[in-house]
Order: C-alpha cells, then sequence, then structure tokens
C-alpha cells in the first residue's frame, strides 16, 4: 500500500500551526510548536517537527484551531482551560479530525488530535500530539472569513 505522505503531513502541520490567511493584523503571541504524528498503520514513527507560530491572544477561541479554506470547525467547546473541538475538511484529502488543547497557564499549550479520512481512494488514520511554548509577542493575522458562495 502506498499512501502520499507530503499532502498528509502537509495538511497535519498547518493544522497544528496557527493560520496565514489574510484579514487585520493585532497584536499575538509567537510560539514555538512542537508536533509529534503517527499514522496508523504505517510501520515507522515519523520525526518531531518543531515550527513558530503566531497565534492569538485569546486562547479560549476557536482561532487557536489552525484550519484553511477547505476545513471548517464544529462543535468547538471550552470547559475550564480545555477545549474541544471537531474539524471537518473537504477537498483533494477530505479528513474529519477531532482534538483538545489545554491552555497550561499564560505561557504554554498542549493538546492532540485523531484525523481520520481518505486520499485517492485510500483510508488514512492520524494521531497528532502537539505542544507550545510562547516565545514572544507577533502580530497575529486571523484567518479571513469564508466567503458566501
Amino acid at each position: 500500500m502506498k499512501i502520499r505522505l507530503a499532502p498528509c503531513l502537509a495538511l497535519a502541520l498547518s493544522i497544528s500551526a496557527p493560520g496565514l490567511a489574510a484579514a487585520q493584523a493585532q497584536e499575538g503571541s509567537q510560539y514555538r510548536v512542537t508536533t509529534r504524528m503517527e499514522m496508523v498503520g504505517m510501520p515507522f514513527q515519523l520525526p518531531p517537527q518543531t515550527v513558530e507560530v503566531c497565534g492569538p491572544k485569546d486562547h479560549a477561541s476557536e482561532k487557536m484551531v489552525p484550519h484553511d479554506d477547505n476545513c471548517r470547525i464544529t462543535d468547538f467547546k471550552v470547559e475550564g482551560n480545555k477545549s474541544s473541538y471537531t474539524l471537518v475538511c473537504t477537498g483533494e484529502t477530505e479528513m474529519t479530525a477531532k482534538g483538545e488543547f489545554e491552555q497550561l497557564g499564560p505561557e504554554a499549550y498542549r493538546g492532540k488530535m485523531n484525523m481520520v479520512g481518505s486520499q485517492g481512494g485510500r483510508s488514512v488514520e492520524m494521531n497528532m500530539s502537539f505542544e507550545g511554548q510562547r516565545i514572544g509577542d507577533c502580530q497575529y493575522t486571523p484567518p479571513a472569513a469564508p466567503s458566501g458562495d
């Protein structure tokens, strides 16, 4: 079985790093985020990836769930310092992800996500965990509102 890892990895990393779409910039928090991903059924572990990203100051917000134009957030809930959500993506790689993140004070967060979907007619399942540490301030640009086509 041959699964194209690049599109799956790109989707997973884009989900773990806050958004890039154009809207009005505002003050944000710069984070160093480490993501660990496991593709269910693969005989090897993918190495952890660390990136620096700019996220919103409002941690208890749907804005903390990065996604692109092909995805929408449903069932976003906040209970104390934990948030949970469902992310539904369509397009070339269709996936549904259930995830959660926990705010560890003002300087850090951690979370996990399970993604199930299909790519090229094949089933794909990934488990991802991530942790972010605040390293400074930045100019955050929230995702643009979806157009009403």
